[in-house]
């Protein structure tokens, strides 16, 4: 077996306008990015948590990572700390694609990603701004590493709700329903490792049938273990997703945490197993 495993882990290589609905702030486009926004789903935040989203739109063929980006890529980090009057800022993570290449798997978006934001105001009687310092990578041929800084201002109060906002929010909460969740079913999938082959990771998923896409499948673990691309076979409603796996030792499968991802065109599941 070839030991790739320890190679691929260790490769990871303004404007704003105080209106009675909060404006977008935007950042200046480059080559590869069509817009990146931050903007709220609501006119105010009425002293409550509120939804908002930071909106990456890239030009074709262009795609942006996962926070796992895989073999290779850049994983998106956000910084916060500079916003007034926020209490918490938390970012959900729409489940991604996976992307296969000739000894190069990565896990992103492609041609742009919109993250859900919920956002918690300290002072329910003062506006909220929201700062952000953004480091991220796009790639198409090669890997290119950006910088955003991107400010917006919610108000305390304001009255009614623009069709813009109406169309946002609506968008928002297509990217919260991407989101993996645990399935309802505790037995969607069986997974196992094939006895007497080389390590291959076997996952079945249970009541895909007829006008049903399979999803795509991702799996990480808690170690250095490199998992290959999924072969899919249908058998009747159930899908079989075959996957070979390189690891340092064989020995180390033993009780190893795995986290896979369901990864369907309108909802995705993360399932976490110990083997």
């Amino acid at each position: 077996m070839r030991m790739r495993a320890a190679v691929r882990f260790g490769f990871f290589l303004l404007c704003v306008s105080f209106l009675i609905a909060p404006a977008p702030a935007s950042a200046a486009p480059g080559k590869g990015v069509r817009s990146l926004e931050l903007a709220a789903a609501t006119a105010a935040h009425d002293g409550s948590a509120f939804l908002a989203g930071l909106d990456l739109q890239l030009a074709d063929g262009w795609k942006t990572y996962w926070k796992q980006p895989g073999d290779s890529g850049i994983p998106p980090s956000f910084d916060w700390s500079a916003s007034e009057n926020v209490a918490g800022v938390e970012l959900r993570w729409p489940a991604p694609e996976r992307f296969d290449a000739p000894g190069d798997i990565t896990f992103g978006y492609g041609n742009g990603v919109l993250w859900p934001l919920r956002v918690v105001p300290e002072d329910a009687s003062l506006p909220v701004t929201l700062r952000l310092s953004m480091y991220y990578g796009i790639c198409s041929d090669i890997c290119v590493p950006r910088q955003a800084e991107l400010e917006l201002v919610v108000p305390p109060t304001a009255t009614g709700e623009t069709p813009e906002e109406t169309l946002f929010a609506n968008r928002l909460r297509a990217a919260l329903a991407r989101v993996p969740v645990p399935p309802a079913d505790p037995d969607l999938i069986d997974v196992r490792w094939r006895e007497n082959e080389a390590p291959t990771l076997e996952v079945r998923l249970h009541h895909c049938g007829p006008g049903c896409e399979p999803p795509q499948l991702i799996v990480q673990s808690s170690s250095n273990t490199w998992f290959g691309t999924p072969r899919v076979k249908r058998e009747g409603d159930v899908v079989r997703y075959a996957m070979e796996v390189e690891v340092l030792s064989p020995a180390m499968l033993d009780g190893e945490e795995l986290t896979l991802i369901l990864s369907g065109p309108e909802k995705a599941y993360v399932i976490r197993k110990t083997m």
